[in-house]
């Protein structure tokens, strides 16, 4: 459907649910006679295999959703299909995160890969911060589950996202649609399609989305989240001849926005900061009654603050600014009734401005930081060729191809650790390697110093060149029975250069020194030879006088840029290189089975399709910085997918149920945890599980009981644990012991086992026009959000302690639409019940001890305004 074309009231009234094209109101003349009218499923049409196909005709597990679904389900961004697609979780921050059936990646560093691959009109996006696409001038968006490794290939482990844009063509059309809405949200996008030529096509839109954020930072008056997203889409369509096209794309967005605000918790007062290790923090005067750590933690606590407020400190790097720009040509030629060869060229261009990663002590205090202190380029450059062809009268049907890719990324990275107290009897039983214990009230000699390195800046250069091969091909072998057979050859060169500074240990020494309050420091460099030994705190009264604070303000956050003022030292700097091919083979086989006619009656059963799948996905390894220890290799990660599925149209076409079960195996899954380097530095790194499983099944049910409603429903269930999986314990390292932790029993993070969703549509019809009411009801059930075994025990505890309890969220909207068909207004509200969910960060029990979490929208409302030209 053109997305200026102006509809018929039958076309507009039927709604569109999980991607089904629906007209309910055909011939209808009365709201009375369409509630009688049995409403009919229309085919909709899917490119998952690289060909348009009917949905109900393939062996994969697919949503299909199209642009008139979105408008009626009011989903401004691609980011909200996580509340009606089964299995899928999209979590919006520094870096987008886009599971799919528990399989994603978390950190969004340009070094790792995401593990769904997300493709506008055939071009492939590599990064993940890109990737969640306003839907401005989309056609449809199909999200296909399971390693889509032959044909789609590249970061596909856990699926694919293909996004379809509406192409320029021979009318003249546009339209315009604003909003507004609570805590001041304005939106506005408009779009012009306009013919040059008979045979040459323009289209234009643009998007602005803006609001002022619902989370107030106490420090500083600036809320957050805020959504301020800009976007120009040029299009231009050239049909040469009937047998050939060139279609042309141009991009420029532009992003600044403030990201998500967090308040603190701790979940175990057993970490290292904590009790763990018996650190002080500023504002500690007795070693045997540590406060300092939790106080600071507590001043950002919802308990503590209320309600949609946070306390993050006067300076945090809380702003993404993004600039993108991408240009793509396709060209498509008709080579014969049964050939066609595609070409797809792009080119795509990133920088992102400073940003803080992370805050590990997660209050006010400048204590931790992770953060990217230069901008970060982007840069790539893809060629991909198909050929499209069939046979034997279209029983055969193939795809062949290449894909090659050029990706060159920078990204800096520094991390910044305050200076800490230990008492000289933990330092002695930490020397001794000796788990300490609490020390004597008051304490006996206080020692400032550092626990890992104070500064160390990070300068990556990134180069990655993939190179592949592809081929799939459906025969049918009767009229009932597909054999589809594919297979994927890639190459994945990764180079990646990496520059390390630290800070300048003797500068910082004399300083302390200088200020004639400490003494020399000792020789025990416990916590590594960057941490340069602890020094001895001279004052009278000892621990009362607060020696933490009084060294900690020798070294300032001067120019405000959340790190601490350290001097470098330039002959600190070390270069690791790190150069390596990953080759892998992606095969898939899958057996499809139609019904036979005589086996349908036409009234209970139209149409029926089972299928059995195996497939695999592979994600490219990469080269991790692990503290002083420098680049580490980590091994690609291929998952094995074993599947069976059936699709469904009944009753007279007026309920499709499609459904799928998968038992999923994951080798060398790649995860980011908490360790040590060999200095005894804590490290928040990647590593690989040796192996993880993945059992589930997913349910999507369209219903018309009349072409007046319609229901949709939806329902995944997974099981995810780690078959094989140990990890170094994080404090026995610290003490110079080798042990290991078994977190085979461990789920995965950020995907919950359970997630359903509910939608209702009404539409009445008359002489004033089209009323359509819809409601949307999304569950989910408990989400992990820690990244290491002692966030797991509290989580197993408590949901909310490492995690999200299991939540439901209502959603609501009412849309008149005039008789002629072009205007069209729709008043709105979200999470209508005003659920508190948390959406992330990061529980970190093992090391900081804290639970960083960022919070999802409270109740939103607005009125939109649709007018078509």
């Amino acid at each position: 459907m053109d997305y200026f074309a102006r509809p018929s009231l039958s076309a507009i009234a039927g709604g569109i649910a999980l991607g089904l094209s629906i007209s309910p109101f055909a011939n209808a003349e009365s709201a009375a006679d369409n509630t009688l009218q049995k409403g009919v499923l229309e085919e909709v049409l899917v490119t998952a295999r690289k060909r348009s196909e009917s949905m109900q005709d393939i062996p994969i597990a697919v949503t299909a959703i199209s642009a008139d679904s979105l408008r009626e389900r009011g989903i401004s961004n691609t980011s909200e299909l996580t509340k009606s697609v089964p299995s899928l979780e999209i979590r919006k921050g520094q870096a987008n995160q886009i599971y799919i059936r528990g399989i994603g990646e978390r950190t969004g560093f340009a070094r790792v890969d995401p593990t769904v691959g997300v493709y506008l009109d055939d071009l492939f996006l590599p990064r993940s911060d890109g990737q969640l696409l306003d839907t401005v001038d989309i056609a449809s968006i199909q999200v296909l589950r399971g390693p889509q490794g032959t044909l789609f290939g590249k970061n596909t482990t856990g699926g694919a996202m293909v996004v379809s844009l509406q192409k320029p063509d021979a009318e003249p059309a546009a339209y315009v649609e604003a909003g507004v809405g609570n805590y001041a949200q304005r939106r506005l996008k408009a779009g012009v399609n306009w013919p040059i030529g008979d045979h040459f096509f323009t289209r234009a839109a643009i998007n602005i989305t803006k609001d002022d954020g619902y989370f107030e930072n106490v420090a500083t008056g600036q809320n957050n989240p805020t959504n301020d997203r800009q976007s120009l889409l040029l299009q231009t369509r050239w049909e040469a001849s009937e047998h050939f096209s060139l279609d042309t794309q141009a991009f420029l967005g532009k992003i600044r926005e403030n990201l998500s605000g967090i308040n603190c918790s701790v979940p175990s007062q057993e970490a290292l900061y904590i009790q763990g290790l018996w650190v002080a923090h500023p504002g500690d005067t007795d070693p045997a009654n540590l406060r300092a750590f939790q106080e600071n933690c507590d001043a950002n606590s919802r308990e503590r603050l209320g309600d949609l407020k946070s306390n993050q400190g006067p300076n945090p790097r809380l702003q993404k600014d993004l600039d993108t720009a991408l240009l793509a040509a396709t060209a498509d030629w008709q080579i014969s009734d049964t050939l066609s060869l595609k070409s797809v060229i792009g080119l795509r261009g990133e920088k992102e401005g400073p940003i803080q990663a992370s805050d590990p002590d997660g209050g006010p205090a400048l204590w931790s930081s992770y953060i990217n202190t230069e901008d970060s380029d982007r840069r790539s450059y893809s060629f991909e060729l198909q050929l499209n062809g069939s046979a034997f009268e279209q029983r055969l049907r193939y795809t062949a191809g290449l894909f090659a890719m050029q990706e060159t990324n920078s990204e800096n990275f520094t991390v910044s650790n305050s200076i800490r107290g230990i008492d000289s009897q933990t330092l002695a039983e930490l020397a001794l390697s000796q788990s300490p214990t609490r020390p004597v009230p008051g304490g006996t000699v206080p020692l400032v110093g550092f626990i890992g390195a104070p500064l160390v800046v990070s300068d990556f250069e990134l180069e990655n060149t993939t190179l592949a091969a592809f081929t799939q091909a459906s025969f049918d072998i009767n009229q009932q029975l597909e054999l589809t057979l594919g297979y994927r050859i890639t190459e994945e060169q990764r180079q990646s250069e990496l520059s390390t500074t630290e800070a300048d240990m003797a500068a910082i020494e004399q300083r302390l020194l200088g200020s004639g309050l400490f003494g020399n420091g000792t020789n025990i460099g416990v916590f590594g030879p960057g941490a340069g030994g602890f020094f001895p705190y001279l004052g009278p009264l000892g621990w009362r006088d607060d020696p933490v604070s009084i060294a900690a303000a020798l070294f300032p956050d001067a120019d405000g840029d959340a790190l601490h003022d350290y001097p470098l030292d330039p002959n600190t700097r070390r270069k690791d290189i790190g150069d390596e091919t990953f080759r892998q083979a992606t095969p898939m086989v899958s057996l499809a089975y139609t019904l036979p006619d005589h086996w349908l009656d036409g009234e209970l059963l139209n149409s029926a399709l089972f299928y059995a799948t195996w497939s695999r996905g592979f994600k490219s390894g990469f080269f991790e910085p692990r503290g002083v220890d420098g680049l580490q290799r980590i091994n690609p990660e291929v998952v094995t997918n074993n599947e069976i599925g059936f699709k469904i149209d009944a009753f007279e076409r007026s309920v499709r149920i499609n459904g799928a079960f998968y038992h999923m195996d994951f080798d060398d899954q790649q995860l980011i945890a908490v360790g040590s380097d060999s200095a005894q530095n804590v490290v928040v790194v990647f590593g690989n599980a040796g192996q993880s499983e993945i059992r589930g099944a997913e349910l999507e049910l369209l219903w018309l009981p009349s072409s007046a409603l319609q229901i949709n429903a939806s329902l995944s269930i997974n099981n995810y644990r780690y078959i094989e999986f140990t990890e170094l314990d994080l404090q026995s390292a610290i003490v110079g012991q080798e042990k290991f932790v078994d977190r085979s029993n461990e789920t995965f993070p950020v995907s919950p086992d359970k997630s359903a969703s509910l939608g209702v549509q009404y539409t009445w019809s008359g002489d004033i026009g089209i009323v359509t009411s819809r409601l949307d009801l999304s569950y989910k059930s408990d989400v992990f959000y820690g990244f290491d075994p002692a966030s797991y025990a509290a989580f197993k505890d408590s949901p909310e302690k490492a995690g999200q309890p299991a939540y439901a969220l209502l959603d609501g909207r009412l849309t008149w639409q005039n008789p002629a068909g072009d205007l069209s207004v729709s008043a709105w509200a979200k999470n209508i019940t005003d659920e508190r969910y948390r959406i992330g960060v990061v529980a970190v029990a093992d090391s900081s001890g804290t639970y960083n979490q960022a919070w999802g929208e409270p109740r939103m409302f607005g009125l939109d305004l649709r007018q078509l030209f």
